[in-house]
């Protein structure tokens, strides 16, 4: 599907392989998958919406980045019917970073953040690295002292990008 825009892929089964591989050359892409993704290439791929359904989410994301050399827009969300955060697994930060860190990343939104140490590290790994980023947004829906301490801790985060705009939602 060489001419194909934007596709929206939810499907944890096995087969899901040969319809991503099918997908490489869209400029928008929402994923909601337990299947792992290795050797795709998303050249073209601009906006990427990803779902936080896995207990395998951030070895998946960073893969996803790596294959995403020209992202300029990532959203990541919870569906509201998977809740992995329990088992999420640990964050292992990357040897390499993404390339779309380092030349093309614009928009960060997060919904649904909690604040979790696995979501800490990765949202921290991507300010720290992000240098050309924007605007950041984090959506929660924590108590207010939850968020305020939230806003507190990565509001102090080094970010690469001077320009870039914490908002809190």
């Amino acid at each position: 599907m060489p001419y194909l825009i934007e596709a929206y892929v939810d499907s944890s089964c096995p087969g899901i392989y040969s319809l991503i591989y099918s997908v490489t050359s869209v400029k928008r892409l929402t994923i909601c998958s337990e299947a792992i993704l290795n050797c795709l290439v998303f050249n073209e791929l601009e906006h990427l919406e990803v779902c936080l359904c896995t207990v395998l989410f951030s070895n998946q994301l960073v893969r996803l980045l790596k294959a995403c050399s020209n992202l300029k827009r990532l959203d990541i969300s919870l569906m509201d019917d998977h809740d992995p955060r329990q088992d999420m697994d640990d964050w292992n930060e990357p040897s390499t970073v993404p390339e779309c860190l380092l030349s093309s990343l614009q928009s960060l939104s997060w919904s649904k953040y909690t604040g979790e140490p696995q979501e800490r590290d990765i949202m921290g790994y991507i300010l720290k690295h992000a240098v050309y980023l924007k605007t950041a947004t984090i959506k929660s829906s924590e108590s207010d002292v939850q968020k305020l301490e939230m806003i507190k801790e990565l509001a102090l985060s080094s970010r690469a990008s001077k320009t870039c705009q914490l908002m809190f939602e």
